[in-house]
């Protein structure tokens, strides 16, 4: 582990003198000002991203990548208006990028705009064929303490990962066997491990879950996933 933390610093030195030695004759190319912004993000340096950032923003104002990086840094450093503004305006110009999707929900979210973040989420999830976003729903629905709508969200995880194109992720079953049991819905959250279990075998946390219920693990445990 030190070996690799040293060579990720020496990776960044060399990095960052690069860049320097670049900018030396006036303004960064954008692409290197997106690369060193990237990095500042990457190691928690949200002021040095957020300058980074805005240049590029201020000279080519709707590059997704500068108004993705730019709202990260703006939302870390606690303004929110602006990275919401930003995140926006990056998810305008790459549709369906769950990084962007993601922050900009997380966003709307600190600013207590349920509303519009659930719209948001389950837009996402429909327009995408995709579950993420709809894990990404029942996540902030359960912190909000709105079961209804974080149940609602785990059933549209499973229901649209239920095609035969997409490979199918146990995720939305552990989760939604979690709600359950927290509900009181013992039963309901076997079910829902064991269909998480037919679909990853090897996945720990289901495993473990199966096991503190007293389920062996053998041919019979999985059962068919779905609603």
């Amino acid at each position: 582990m030190e070996g690799h933390t040293k060579r990720r610093w020496i990776a960044r030195s060399l990095l960052l003198a690069a860049l320097s030695l670049g900018g030396c004759q006036g303004p960064r190319p954008t692409e290197e000002s997106i690369k060193l912004g990237t990095h500042y993000l990457e190691f928690g340096e949200w002021q040095k991203a957020a300058d980074t950032f805005q240049g590029v923003v201020d000279r080519s104002p709707g590059n997704w990548q500068a108004e993705y990086g730019f709202g990260v840094a703006k939302g870390n450093l606690g303004d929110l208006a602006t990275a919401r503004r930003c995140l926006e305006t990056a998810n305008d110009h790459s549709p369906g990028n769950m990084e962007i999707i993601g922050a900009l929900a997380g966003v709307m979210y600190r600013q207590g705009d349920t509303k519009q973040m659930y719209q948001l989420l389950r837009g996402a999830g429909a327009s995408l064929g995709s579950p993420a976003p709809y894990l990404v729903l029942a996540k902030y629905a359960q912190e909000l303490k709105d079961d209804d709508s974080a149940m609602a969200a785990l059933r549209s995880a499973i229901e649209i990962d239920a095609g035969v194109v997409r490979p199918r992720t146990a995720e939305p079953y552990y989760e939604m066997a979690l709600l359950q049991r927290r509900l009181g819905n013992k039963a309901e959250a076997t079910r829902r491990l064991r269909q998480a279990y037919q679909i990853s075998h090897t996945d720990p946390r289901v495993i473990a879950a199966l096991q503190g219920e007293g389920i062996a693990l053998d041919a019979q445990t999985g059962i068919a996933p779905g609603l």
